[in-house]
């Protein structure tokens, strides 16, 4: 039976060279998930004000989407159908195996919902990653709530905070490297040792002076990390 996505091979064992953490929507996934699902299924004018709203600082994640989940219906039918819909970035399976093969541990830290990440990824045999996100419960009646189980070791400003978990996973000697494309991802900005950014968190590192590494698909994303492994990796100004 495949693990569930929770496992950590590596714990009992000696520290990997590289620790990786990808964030999902619209990094793994093609688009980002979240946004798509609740303007479908929930009040899509009143999402993009809440988004407005969070990106201006005036509420945090957790406001965000328990607000929208009071205004939103979806039956774990629509959901199931919903998830068939939705595209990986075409290099990520492969990124997973090659990951698996080298024992790398490999995260996917999200500030969206488990119920649609898992199904996503499940439908792609992705099953051995650790997935570290917030839990969406959806009744048979569409109703939905959601529990957020790491906002205790959060910033306040995020439903769960990326770079708190990369804080709290990095081992001794080994080398975190983060990949990710949004305004949700910039807490793992500085947490990680190496960022790897494309649209708006590209923009964002440019903007603030950050130090990345570009890319814009996964077979760009494992260039850079077999880079790493072999000790070559450089970082843009």
């Amino acid at each position: 039976m495949a693990r569930r996505p929770e496992a950590d091979a590596t714990r009992s064992g000696a520290p990997a060279p590289l620790r990786i953490f990808c964030d999902f929507d619209g990094t793994i996934a093609v688009k980002d998930v979240g946004n798509e699902l609740f303007t479908r299924y929930g009040d899509r004018d009143y999402w993009r004000h809440l988004v407005k709203c969070w990106h201006r600082g005036e509420i945090d994640g957790r406001q965000l989407w328990q607000r929208q989940c009071e205004r939103s219906r979806l039956t774990p039918q629509e959901l199931d159908a919903f998830a068939q819909s939705q595209e990986l970035d075409p290099w990520f399976p492969s990124f997973y195996q090659f990951c698996r093969q080298r024992a790398l541990p490999l995260y996917v830290v999200s500030d969206g919902m488990d119920a649609y990440i898992r199904r996503i990824l499940e439908r792609h045999q992705i099953t051995e990653v650790l997935l570290r996100c917030n839990h969406l419960r959806v009744e048979p009646d569409g109703r939905l709530s959601v529990v957020f189980p790491y906002y205790e070791q959060s910033c306040g400003r995020c439903a769960n905070c990326k770079g708190s978990h990369i804080r709290r996973e990095r081992r001794s000697g080994e080398t975190t490297l983060y990949v990710g494309d949004g305004l949700s991802d910039l807490c793992a900005v500085g947490a990680a040792d190496i960022l790897l950014a494309k649209k708006q968190l590209r923009t964002y590192c440019e903007d603030k002076g950050v130090g990345y590494i570009a890319y814009e698909n996964f077979a760009h994303v494992q260039a850079v990390v077999e880079r790493v492994l072999a000790g070559q990796a450089e970082t843009e100004d």
